[in-house]
């Protein structure tokens, strides 16, 4: 599914940013998704479970049945579907440090990972191997109905990431005050911004700013 589409999908939540410049793996969007709550303004966009299962729909990494499935888990047990929704959160975060460390060169704690590799774990009771017209791949069970099942797209997502030759196309956007991870497609691997209209004007700006000021003086 093209950003385009799960961006249109999306409108009118403020998650939807998440897809309007596609990050080229779903665990990079999910990190993606905390964005603002990094920022100054530390709003978070994923206020909850039910927003949870909107962005994944959305992402298409779940069915609408399987959607379906888990809104009704949820409302039979708010109190479970919020520490889910809450474990999300802190896979997202501590997903985020592992691969900005990648991106930037930086040390990457152990304790980042274990949380990883625990809810891994914890998601792969929910996963089968389905055949995706090239290969076979692990994907959620169709029938899940588990609350826990929500984790299970996102944590095979990061994992999958984290092995894979793709990690060494990682980016972090150039802009210092933007948080954004992506995969690097181009050919001579020469991307540094999130996207161009955005934060390559901002910091383009700031630079000729900053030149103009040094000539003045």
């Amino acid at each position: 599914m093209s950003g385009s589409t799960a961006f249109q999908r999306s409108r009118g939540k403020p998650y939807a940013e998440t897809f309007r410049c596609p990050g080229g793996a779903l665990c990079l969007d999910f990190c993606n998704s905390g964005e603002n709550a990094r920022g100054h303004s530390g709003t978070e966009w994923i206020t909850g479970f039910p927003d949870l299962i909107d962005w994944l729909e959305a992402a298409e990494a779940i069915t609408r049945d399987q959607a379906g499935r888990l809104r009704r888990a949820a409302a039979a047990s708010p109190r479970a579907a919020a520490q889910v929704w809450g474990r999300a959160i802190k896979l997202r975060e501590a997903l985020f440090r592992v691969l900005n460390a990648k991106a930037e060169g930086g040390a990457i704690a152990r304790e980042d990972l274990a949380y990883i590799e625990a809810e891994h774990a914890r998601a792969a009771s929910f996963a089968r191997l389905s055949w995706n017209g090239h290969g076979y791949r692990w994907s959620l069970d169709p029938s899940a109905a588990a609350l826990d099942a929500a984790m299970q797209p996102l944590v095979e997502s990061a994992v999958s990431l984290l092995t894979s030759a793709k990690l060494e196309r990682l980016r972090r956007c150039g802009n210092s005050t933007c948080h954004w991870l992506f995969i690097d497609e181009t050919k001579n691997h020469s991307r540094r911004w999130c996207e161009m209209a955005s934060c390559g004007n901002v910091v383009k700006v700031r630079r000729h700013r900053e030149k103009a000021r040094s000539a003045a003086h």
